[in-house]
């Protein structure tokens, strides 16, 4: 192995002790997930024949899941750096976990996938976990009395544009003017519009030929368009229409 290889291989100590205890968590939480129904099962002497769990219903839904988790894997991991490991375990990440890194690195001013960065990640993606049990455990404590507001028809209406509402402030923050680290990505944005429009022309396509939809399909888009992604984006920064430039802000500094 090289010199250049070696560098590249060594990790911070953060980071290095961070994947070290968190592979042993996540380790641990697997046989606790895997064994707590199996004991349930024992325990109640109802477990199912191999036939009764492995079947067409099962196939099709891991024909959804298995590439899902996968494709979560290789886009996020980049992202959450080391706390990847506590935001598997603890979920909710593509609608909670994410955001509340990306956020974090940004209102610090920290790069992902460095030890800044991944520090700061991991301290959002716990302090958030830790929310969301004492949110869960005061809903569960007052059920009886906060029921009565989730029936109601402005709630219900306001739930269903959560998830559009915080996708849509993450796609702002894409043009914000706010910029971190010695290097900023122009029209970085012009990478993922050939996947938007492929997107959209399958789904067009799906909706017109047999009125369905795309969304069980969603697993092996994202492991397609990744890579439908990746290369747009080098073809644009080839042409100069994606350019990777000085942060002007960094500039200055280095200049007093």
């Amino acid at each position: 192995m090289s010199d250049k290889m070696k560098q590249t291989a060594v990790l911070d100590p953060f980071q290095a002790w961070c994947h070290k205890w968190s592979r042993l968590g996540t380790v641990i939480m697997l046989a606790y997930m895997v064994a707590l129904p199996f004991i349930v099962l024992a325990y109640y002497h109802s477990i199912p024949s191999f036939g009764e769990v492995i079947n067409i219903s099962t196939i099709s839904i891991l024909m959804i899941y298995i590439p899902v988790g996968i494709s979560e894997a290789l886009s996020y991991t980049p992202i959450l750096g080391s706390s990847t490991y506590l935001t598997f375990i603890t979920g909710n990440i593509m609608n909670l976990k994410v955001p509340v890194a990306v956020n974090a690195m940004k209102l610090a001013k920290k790069e992902a996938n460095t030890p800044e960065g991944e520090a700061i990640s991991c301290v959002a993606v716990s302090v958030s976990s830790i929310m969301t049990v004492v949110i869960l455990a005061l809903a569960a404590l007052l059920s009886t009395w906060i029921s009565p507001v989730f029936e109601l028809p402005a709630v219900k209406t306001a739930s269903n544009y959560l998830i559009p509402a915080l996708f849509g402030s993450l796609t702002l923050g894409l043009f914000s003017s706010i910029k971190t680290g010695k290097k900023v990505v122009k029209n970085g944005i012009a990478g993922v519009i050939p996947v938007l429009i492929i997107v959209t022309v399958l789904a067009l396509l799906v909706r017109i030929s047999s009125g369905g939809s795309l969304f069980g399909m969603i697993g092996f888009l994202i492991l397609f368009m990744l890579p439908v992604a990746i290369i747009s984006s080098r073809i644009m920064w080839k042409k100069g229409i994606i350019k990777v430039v000085d942060n002007d802000e960094s500039a200055s500094k280095k200049a007093e």
